[in-house]
């Protein structure tokens, strides 16, 4: 379990969150997997499929894999924060479940990690200590609906039975309301779809591979059958003693706001100046909160209405404190 700072202590004490943000732009998106926007023949004509990328020995290619919750499965797939931090809104998911024609997925279980998952039966070599996620337990999201995006087949198909839908899930549960400072980060998810006619929900690959910005996808499933569900680095084709396989990544897309390299909670030099210094300390929450008290112009930092513009408005309230302390709470 990630340990909360002095910061972040004080931000949970004055807020469980932030709300949603009504201006959430594109931060990161892990690369594309439709590969022909009118591929479909016959009853899915013209219609956008996403077809496996082959293996050049056997045009092979795996079509997907499972992170479903009803059968203990899960992903995860890592992201860089830049410096200033970000304050995420929203991540995009994609899934299909085999023979169902319309969105099924009615919730969504996250997890963040700020190391690649493993777990005490992971292939070796552990790292040591082992790392965990940030919440003991993970975030269960509901959601609703979902927009058809393409067909997923093999390298070969163009069948109907894999339609892929891409879901919106909401980020806000995480600590601090999705705000995280620059670092590295995994994101781990499971679906929960449809019961019937099978549970398993699955997702598709980034395709073509070189359009990816990462090659870390990591499952939790069984290495070994019979086995513990346990994290493992995914690989296509992977046959122990016959195959290394080859790593892929898994598409997502967050949105959200960076909060820049201009730093809103630098408020403070150290003197009262109220002038920047380039860092954050406890200098920038006194003077905050001194100015806060006072109602002053120095702590109107929002735009009422909208924490994510960090427009002064000419009224100083509780927007503004949540501004300063998720601000202040990513370091910047």
């Amino acid at each position: 379990m990630m340990m909360l700072t002095p910061r972040a202590v004080l931000f949970a004490s004055v807020a469980c969150g932030i709300g949603s943000m009504s201006h959430a732009d594109v931060l990161f998106n892990n690369g594309p997997f439709v590969t022909n926007p009118t591929g479909g023949t016959g009853a899915i004509a013209g219609q956008p499929i996403s077809q496996a990328e082959p293996f050049p020995e056997n045009a092979a290619g795996s079509i997907g894999f499972a992170a479903t919750v009803a059968t203990d499965t899960a992903a995860a797939d890592n992201f860089v924060v830049p410096a200033g931090g970000w304050d995420l809104d929203s991540v995009v998911l994609f899934a299909y479940q085999t023979g169902q024609t319309t969105p099924t997925i009615t919730a969504v279980h996250i997890n963040l990690w700020t190391a690649p998952p493993y777990s005490a039966e992971s292939p070796a070599p552990l790292p040591d200590p082992l790392p965990t996620p940030v919440l003991a337990t993970a975030l269960v999201v509901p959601v609703t609906g979902g927009e058809f995006v393409a067909h997923r087949n093999s390298s070969t198909q163009t069948a109907s039975n894999r339609p892929v839908f891409a879901y919106t899930v909401s980020l806000n549960g995480l600590p601090n309301g999705g705000v995280l400072p620059a670092g590295e980060y995994w994101l781990e998810w499971s679906f929960v779809g449809a019961s019937s006619p099978s549970a398993n929900v699955f997702m598709p690959i980034v395709t073509p591979r070189a359009q990816a910005f990462d090659t870390n996808a990591r499952l939790r499933n069984l290495l070994v059958s019979g086995g513990p569900r346990v994290w493992f680095e995914s690989r296509e084709g992977f046959i122990t003693g016959v195959s290394e396989g080859r790593p892929y990544a898994l598409p997502f897309i967050l949105n959200g706001t960076a909060l820049g390299a201009s730093c809103a909670a630098d408020l403070d030099n150290g003197s009262g100046s109220g002038t920047p210094d380039g860092g954050v300390d406890i200098n920038d929450l006194l003077y905050f909160l001194f100015e806060f008290e006072a109602g002053s112009t120095g702590a109107d930092l929002d735009n009422d209405g909208d924490p994510s513009v960090g427009t002064p408005d000419g009224g100083v309230d509780v927007n503004d404190l949540l501004f300063f302390l998720a601000r202040f709470e990513a370091g910047c």
